[in-house]
């Protein structure tokens, strides 16, 4: 975890491996260490929505083969370095907790028609060929890592080098930083903030930029 002080409060960001069975105990000993008074998520507000369906223990989640082809293609994959369920353990047991505890919880990434909007301006025709191109690449051929953390920051990496594909990433790691900013000025205290470990190094960027500008930085 790092801890970032905001205006009003702070941002704790715990960087997960989206997906993993074993991210939902360090999701919650996070949650127990910083009794956050409000839950941020770098997913979009309808994601955590749909989140609140499988609040059930017994709820069997969903199948791979429900996924697009690229996701499908991740997921498979990073099942090869560790188990991977759906929808993610990590934000099924951060909604629960934030539940249990009675703070409120809020999907900080872009809105799905925000998401489209922006892909559309930022990802032409050619980058979209290719950004389609490397991921069957990376579908046949993953990239060789020593564990499921250094999986998910690597194919991430292929993925960004589309230009526009960059871009897009950018955005929503500036939505979600802004949004937890917000969050712990509203609450007026410690917002935990679980991210998917690509997003990390670009939300505590974003996050000390706006430090930085801060009349108290």
């Amino acid at each position: 975890m790092k801890r970032v002080a905001v205006e009003g409060g702070e941002v704790v960001v715990l960087g997960v491996v989206q997906g993993l069975v074993e991210e939902a105990a360090r999701v919650r000993s996070a949650f127990e260490e910083v009794r956050p008074a409000a839950v941020g998520l770098g997913v979009s507000a309808e994601s955590v929505a749909g989140l609140s369906r499988y609040q059930s223990p017994a709820d069997p989640g969903e199948h791979f083969d429900d996924l697009p082809d690229a996701e499908f293609a991740y997921a498979s994959r990073l099942n090869e370095h560790s188990e991977v369920a759906l929808p993610p353990p990590d934000l099924r047991e951060a909604v629960r907790l934030a539940k249990e505890a009675g703070v409120p919880v809020h999907g900080l990434d872009l809105t799905e028609e925000q998401y489209e909007d922006v892909f559309t301006r930022e990802v032409g025709a050619l980058a979209l060929l290719r950004y389609g191109r490397i991921q069957r690449q990376l579908a046949r051929k993953p990239p060789r890592a020593s564990d499921a953390r250094a999986f998910a920051l690597a194919w991430d990496a292929e993925v960004r080098r589309v230009k526009g594909i960059a871009r897009v990433e950018e955005r929503r790691e500036f939505r979600i930083a802004e949004g937890a900013r917000a969050l712990a000025r509203q609450v007026g205290g410690a917002v935990l903030l679980v991210v998917d470990a690509p997003r990390e190094a670009g939300v505590l960027a974003a996050l000390a930029l706006a430090a930085s500008r801060s009349p108290a930085g």
